[in-house]
């Protein structure tokens, strides 16, 4: 249980990243809009946090399904269950970008969606969008949650085999669509986006989930050089993060599983394999609250930047205090608004749509496993 507890916390650590990251790019991109010098703190890439979240996944859909593997009837219940999980609240997200992006171009401030851009992105489907071609769906955020859904996919497919042999599928199939991306350079969109590298981050996950139910553990000495190894590998990042406009599309391909999925890999492994911790304090606990919070946060997060940062400017305080308390505030006001969607929103979301599949699923199989 304490394991699965430090699951939760790496998972918050991984939003917070990605909330900073965004959190620092959105005052630079309002203090360069004035005029104003706005300097980010990058000693370590924190658009990673979103390969962390791919290896922790990998390695959660490997846990969570032992009674699935090899089972009548798992694929269907495995997808059931992420369908639930997933869907509802990317939903959500998506109907409120979509209607922001409406209203804006009505008012000739950004161009319209095609019909073929907003059906794809309630549909996981990467889609060039109107603004700059880039396959990103309404709500730009989402382009990870179609890497996700895809790997959903391709792990039902191969849930039907013993675990072992079901994991080593899985990651074959993934290597060979990366192998065929490398060699034939695909020009569509979709399979193009699939095939891309960043895919063996899951793989990455797996084997670590694999490593774990074999037993695989290492002392607390060893752990923390392992995690010390990831984290100077992230710190050199070869990806160049700290140089990118603060509007820019962080690029995928073999250099970022490089730079950022295998030392995040690193680094969940060292947290998997240690001593698993003593009882957590207030503080982890806080934190792990924050991890079950994390795909709100995720999902949601703009919405406090983009809030925090008008009240900001409208009562000046960029020039009273600068940017960087901008960013604090938004990074907690952020994971307010998290907890608050969590409880009261994704909570309610999540039991409604595992009530209205339920009977639409087969039934479980004695001693089935609750999802992590």
């Amino acid at each position: 249980m304490q394991q699965l507890i430090a699951i939760q916390i790496l998972r918050a650590i991984a939003a917070g990243m990605v909330v900073f990251y965004h959190s620092q790019n959105d005052a630079g991109h309002a203090a360069a809009e004035i005029g104003a010098r706005f300097a980010r703190f990058t000693p370590l890439p924190w658009a990673a946090g979103v390969d962390l979240f791919f290896v922790v996944s990998g390695f959660v859909m490997v846990l969570s399904s032992g009674s699935l593997f090899a089972s009548p009837g798992g694929a269907t219940r495995f997808l059931g269950r992420r369908i639930a999980r997933i869907v509802p609240l990317y939903w959500l997200a998506t109907t409120i970008f979509l209607a922001a992006v409406l209203r804006g171009a009505a008012a000739g401030k950004v161009l319209a969606p095609t019909l073929g851009e907003s059906l794809a992105s309630f549909a996981f489907l990467p889609w060039p969008r109107v603004l700059d071609g880039a396959p990103r769906p309404i709500h730009s955020l989402g382009w990870t949650l179609e890497y996700e859904m895809f790997f959903y996919f391709v792990f039902a497919v191969f849930i039907r085999l013993p675990r072992a042999r079901a994991v080593a599928g899985v990651a074959a199939a993934l290597a060979a669509l990366v192998a065929w991306n490398w060699a034939a350079a695909p020009q569509n969109v979709a399979l193009a986006f699939w095939s891309d590298p960043i895919v063996l981050e899951f793989a990455l996950g797996m084997a670590i989930a694999l490593a774990y139910g074999a037993g695989v553990r290492v002392s607390a000495k060893v752990a923390v050089v392992l995690a010390a190894l990831a984290l100077a590998a992230l710190a050199i990042d070869p990806m160049n993060s700290a140089a990118e406009p603060f509007d820019a599309v962080a690029p995928n391909g073999f250099l970022r599983l490089f730079s950022w999925g295998a030392p995040m890999a690193a680094l969940f492994a060292a947290a998997t394999f240690g001593p698993a911790p003593a009882a957590p304090g207030p503080g982890l606990r806080a934190l792990a609250k924050v991890g079950d919070a994390s795909y709100a946060l995720y999902l949601f997060h703009p919405l406090a930047l983009i809030a925090l940062r008008k009240v900001w400017l409208a009562a000046h305080l960029d020039v009273a205090i600068g940017f960087w308390p901008l960013v604090v505030a938004s990074t907690l006001a952020s994971i307010v608004l998290a907890l608050a969607i969590h409880i009261w929103i994704e909570r309610p979301l999540t039991k409604a749509a595992q009530q209205w599949l339920s009977p639409r699923l087969p039934a479980k199989t004695a001693g089935a496993a609750a999802p992590v």
